[in-house]
């Protein structure tokens, strides 16, 4: 089967906390976040070569003595769901865990593959606190049926996670200068992920971003990125809130 496919990382200890896990991007996605870390993936160039995910199963296979699982990442893996799903039965074929980052634009996509047993984890991105003016401010525009398939998302990863249908969910927010940066902001997020194993408070990284206003700002401060966590951790009770910065990576924010 053919897909669009944008890289594959041999090896990563980043993507999955406690895991070595091989990343497969793929291109396209749905959304045109301004901070967006990897926009090279999110428009599908017109003169792309298809790949086949023979291609990428060789890679996994190749992989699969020294990794415990991979990542399917984007871009917005589920733009291409026939691929997205042989690739992880091959996965799943080799003893191996599958799990995929996402925005949550396609929660059918979700649920079939976790019905599927094919879906161990879901790294869920939540932009903006769950109304649909603030998300369409961090998101770029974005119509509201867009807003509330992201939303269903969020709710469907909970319960799948509560009848054990998916055995990690993750929720992060990327949080820059004037976007996701208020502890009230954090606060709401986090009571709308109680149910996530962890939920991530992320420095952005604006020398990545795809808007040239953010370039020009300063990342987020660790202290500040410490201070919003600890808004979730005492208006929430998310199991565990973590800080996620590039030059310290994961730190947990105890009560």
């Amino acid at each position: 089967m053919k897909l669009n496919l944008g890289d594959v990382i041999p090896t990563s200890t980043l993507d999955w906390p406690g895991k070595v896990v091989l990343v497969v991007f793929m291109w396209g996605c749905p959304l045109k976040c301004p901070y967006c870390s990897n926009s090279r993936f999110i428009e599908v160039p017109e003169d792309i070569q298809a790949s086949d995910t023979e291609t990428v199963n060789a890679r996994v296979l190749e992989a699969s003595r020294f990794v415990d699982g991979v990542i399917f990442s984007g871009g917005e893996p589920f733009m291409q769901p026939a691929a997205l799903r042989e690739m992880a039965e091959y996965v799943k074929g080799l003893g191996l865990l599958v799990g995929v980052h996402t925005n949550g634009a396609y929660p059918d996509r979700i649920e079939e593959m976790a019905n599927a047993d094919l879906l161990d984890a879901v790294f869920m991105d939540v932009k903006a606190p769950l109304e649909y003016e603030p998300y369409r401010a961090a998101c770029g525009d974005m119509d509201r049926s867009l807003f509330e398939a992201i939303r269903r998302s969020l709710a469907l990863c909970c319960e799948l996670r509560r009848k054990g249908k998916i055995q990690l969910m993750e929720a992060r927010t990327t949080v820059f200068q004037g976007i996701s940066d208020r502890p009230d902001d954090i606060a709401k997020i986090a009571l709308e992920a109680e149910c996530a194993d962890a939920y991530v408070v992320q420095q952005g990284r604006p020398e990545v971003a795809m808007d040239d206003r953010l370039k020009s700002s300063e990342a987020v401060h660790r202290n500040k990125l410490v201070e919003l966590a600890r808004a979730a951790r005492e208006k929430s009770s998310v199991k565990v809130v973590k800080v996620r910065t590039h030059l310290y990576g994961d730190e947990i924010i105890k009560a």
